[in-house]
């Protein structure tokens, strides 16, 4: 299998050595490295022009004539591609030395569409942190049992590359707007994935990056995310919206059109239970009417225990009883509505 390693870099002059020579030390080397600037300023294009004369493999550069920001730069990068398989690339974290090798691996199963691999957070300093993503053990799931929502951050994973011909990239949900998100949705809704316990990436964290690792969820954090989440509209529509793509691409490949399809069923039962749940939550809802629309959950199964990540499962439906029937959501409630939050630099 030929893996390109698909880069997108922004005035990343600090610490993109550091990070290629990881790349140029990788035991089983990468067909390509593909390079999308989105206009740096700094030298960081210098830096990688000196790279490529050296480097034990090409390196295809591309500079781009308006900014597009990080998600579609990085989109870009990716069509650009051509080996069978595409690993995302960050200009300033460190990659482990087997990581495209051990990766590679799970894909002479022709039924494998992604990895994802556990990584470990590092200061600018050096000193390591806490893992990010984190996976305890090595997995194999089916398609559709890994939640297409979950943090599966570019760096951490590897897809093949002709998923990307599976839907349009133009017009995404909020939810699967950022370019890991899109392409994992895709991987783990089109076949299995291989969840790794495996750290194989130094996720540097500093003042200069797009995204850090998420906040230590401390009980006045959950606490204040239950209130913003209280209108489910969002949850309801990326939903929907992902089914709708997901049965587009059953259309459009024949093969993958199985598991396409039970992926997109998931998704329309998740949407309608996630519909019923925005219900519990109105503003004007009587108790008699949230009490209603909750045991219309339990009923249809929305509260029961789900590895395939098609219910709700317990834990929403204890959130759901004790703050949203009993009413106690109304005394933290925000007085407007709060906007979903989109992705952007």
């Amino acid at each position: 299998m030929k893996i390109s390693i698909a880069m997108a870099t922004y005035n990343g002059a600090k610490y993109i050595r550091d990070q290629l020579d990881t790349l140029a030390r990788q035991s089983l080397p990468p067909v390509e490295l593909v390079v999308t600037d989105d206009g740096s300023t700094d030298a960081t294009l210098n830096i990688v022009e000196e790279f490529s004369a050296e480097a034990p493999f090409p390196v295809r550069v591309f500079r781009n004539t308006a900014r597009l920001g990080y998600e579609e730069n990085f989109l870009k990068a990716a069509s650009l591609c051509t080996g069978d398989l595409i690993a995302f690339c960050d200009q300033d974290d460190l990659w482990v030395e087997q990581k495209l090798s051990l990766c590679a691996r799970y894909f002479a199963d022709p039924s494998i569409q992604g990895v994802v691999h556990t990584g470990q957070t590092m200061r600018e300093s050096g000193e390591r942190g806490k893992f990010y993503p984190w996976f305890p053990r090595t997995r194999v799931l089916d398609a559709g049992e890994f939640d297409p929502f979950a943090e599966s951050p570019g760096f951490s994973i590897i897809f093949r590359r002709d998923l990307l011909n599976l839907a349009d990239s133009e017009g995404r949900h909020d939810r699967v707007k950022s370019h890991d998100n899109w392409c994992w949705l895709l991987a783990s809704s089109a076949g299995r994935v291989v969840t790794m316990a495996d750290v194989l990436v130094l996720y540097r964290q500093h003042e200069a990056n797009v995204f850090g690792v998420p906040r230590k969820r401390t009980i006045r954090r959950v606490i204040r995310e239950g209130v913003r989440a209280q209108q489910y509209t969002v949850e309801k529509d990326s939903e929907a919206f992902c089914a709708h793509v997901l049965e587009g691409a059953a259309e459009r490949d024949p093969n993958r059109a199985q598991a396409l399809r039970r992926s997109a069923r998931k998704l329309r039962y998740r949407s309608m239970l996630h519909r019923i749940r925005t219900s519990i939550y109105a503003q004007q809802s009587s108790f008699f009417t949230r009490a209603a629309r909750f045991a219309r959950l339990f009923l249809l199964g929305g509260y029961f225990p789900d590895r395939t990540n098609a219910r709700l499962g317990f834990r929403r439906g204890t959130k759901d009883l004790f703050f949203g029937v009993s009413g106690l959501y109304k005394l933290v409630a925000p007085s407007r509505p709060v906007q979903p939050k989109t992705s952007h630099e």
